[in-house]
């Protein structure tokens, strides 16, 4: 059996490249062979071929946009081969992202496009991202750059993959962190919690061309602002946003076999560079200079601005485990999965971080050798491949229970309580917010096998509040104007709040 599928759609790369799909079959062969020197064993599945699908007892994928059919033959081929890492090779363009609705609703994102579902034994019969909340498969993306007419990024990113050697921790502890300087607060605990040690510029005034001197770490963990179809990262103070990096300053400044972790928002976001000058999103400009991974969100996403919320969380979970000696892929999935383990998913921008953070890596790759489970073992003694099979048991059951023992938001409350809604609007106009009638909704809480029982058994009925605002700012000279998104959440239990959460856009 395999040990990692890659997962593509043929008719949809040679609709893409043209006469391009013979190069990127020859870039897949190359990183078969070096998976077999390295002890794996890849196979390329085509889910635009019959033969292939009909074998794995899935009909073919007819469309590459067709969500549905791309969700149920990355199953059947799950199902089929059980592989200990799946990865969806090129962008959107050839293998979809999954739509998912926004549980967030009005803070500017109308759907949420996403991974995570292909990382859940769920079938995709909701658009729910809480239906896929139990994560159990290692999933990444080798990405091409989407609308390109010539294969040479997906071209690049496979034979990145395939020459790829990990290296010490010490190689990866050295890094390079930036923040807004509205964040400095929140983005020194991150950094402590990752590093060790806060060593963090902040913007401004670190800034951009200058910034690009600053990037020859080979760890990036980025707290900055993001926009839509936008090559820029933001620094903020005050009202003034000026540009902390741009997809130039990282060509110029990035080391090769660079990892990044990027809360911003849109950080991920693969959009058509002709929508944007034809400059590359900063994701694709990293994995162009021969960065190997980058962690970020395809949407709007949030933080605290002092403590650890939300992406701050999961992109440190994130960069912590790979630092400690997993995969790429094993790492994002304990990231997940200690999100939903550890925090209140009933919480709706918890539920929107879970489902639009990405990964673009190959997720077999290990960043450091000298630590984690083979660190200094001897293969001729320890069993490498079942021990990660092993390790893949564990996940599944950590992936299920965690989410059996969360609560989830569920269907909006129509004629909410007067006495909670006018509760949560004091409490959100203490916090800075106007709190207009119109800016609060309100939502019943439902829970995984586990929790739903609980509250069942102890007639506990559990409500979430949220109150979105926006508040556009005006530009300063010609600056960026970047909307200022601000959440409270509001946790209750019989219309009394038992817990208050403020999230800023990042």
């Amino acid at each position: 059996m395999p040990d990692k599928i890659l997962v593509t759609n043929c008719a949809a790369l040679k609709e893409k490249y043209k006469g391009g799909l013979r190069a990127v079959l020859h870039a897949v062969r190359d990183l078969i062979a070096a998976d077999k020197r390295r002890g794996l064993v890849t196979q390329l599945v085509d889910i635009s071929n019959r033969d292939q699908m009909r074998r794995l007892k899935c009909k073919a994928v007819t469309s590459p946009d067709n969500e549905r059919q791309c969700k149920d033959a990355v199953d059947a081929i799950y199902t089929n081969l059980n592989p200990d890492y799946i990865v969806l090779l090129d962008g959107p363009d050839v293998v979809p992202h999954l739509t998912l609705k926004n549980p967030a609703q009005g803070d500017g994102d109308g759907n949420v496009p996403s991974d995570l579902p292909y990382a859940s034994n769920a079938p995709y019969t909701s658009r729910d991202p809480t239906k896929y909340a139990a994560v159990t498969r290692v999933v990444g993306r080798v990405t091409g750059v989407k609308g390109a007419a010539k294969p040479n990024a997906i071209i690049k990113q496979l034979k990145a993959a395939a020459v790829y050697k990990g290296r010490k921790r010490a190689d990866y502890m050295d890094h390079f962190t930036i923040s807004a300087r509205v964040w400095v607060n929140s983005t020194k605990l991150s950094d402590e919690n990752i590093f060790g040690s806060a060593k963090v510029n902040t913007c401004p005034p670190t800034a951009s061309p200058r910034v690009r001197r600053l990037l020859a770490p080979l760890s990036h963990f980025i707290n900055c602002h993001g926009a839509e179809v936008d090559p820029h990262f933001y620094g903020q103070r005050g009202k003034n946003y000026p540009v902390a990096m741009a997809s130039a300053d990282v060509s110029a400044g990035t080391k090769r076999n660079t990892i990044i972790a990027a809360e911003c928002c849109y950080g991920a976001q693969l959009f058509d560079p002709q929508q944007a000058d034809n400059i590359l999103p900063i994701c694709n400009s990293y994995l162009e200079t021969g960065a190997i991974a980058f962690l970020g969100s395809t949407t709007i996403a949030y933080g605290d601005s002092d403590d650890n919320s939300a992406a701050d969380l999961l992109t440190q979970y994130f960069i912590i485990d790979a630092l400690s000696g997993a995969s790429f892929g094993r790492a994002f999935l304990q990231a997940r999965q200690k999100f939903v383990q550890t925090q209140k998913m009933e919480d709706p921008v918890n539920v929107k971080t879970l489902a639009q953070f990405i990964l673009l890596a190959d997720p077999s790759l290990q960043p450091c050798q000298d630590v984690g489970p083979q660190a200094g073992a001897d293969p001729n003694i320890i069993d490498f491949r079942a021990a990660r099979k092993t390790r893949r048991v564990a996940l599944v059951a950590a992936g299920q229970s965690a989410a059996d023992g969360s609560g989830f938001p569920g269907k909006k409350i129509l004629q909410p309580s007067r006495t909670l809604h006018e509760l949560v609007r004091k409490l959100a106009r203490r916090h800075g917010f106007r709190a207009r009638k119109q800016d609060i909704s309100s939502f019943h809480v439902i829970g995984g096998a586990r929790y739903g029982a609980a509250l069942k058994a102890r007639g506990v009925k559990e409500k979430v509040v949220l109150v979105i605002e926006h508040r556009p700012v005006p530009a300063k000279k010609k600056g960026k104007i970047l909307p200022q998104t601000h959440i409270l959440v509001a946790h209750a239990h019989d219309n009394r709040v038992t817990k208050i959460t403020e999230y800023f856009r990042r």
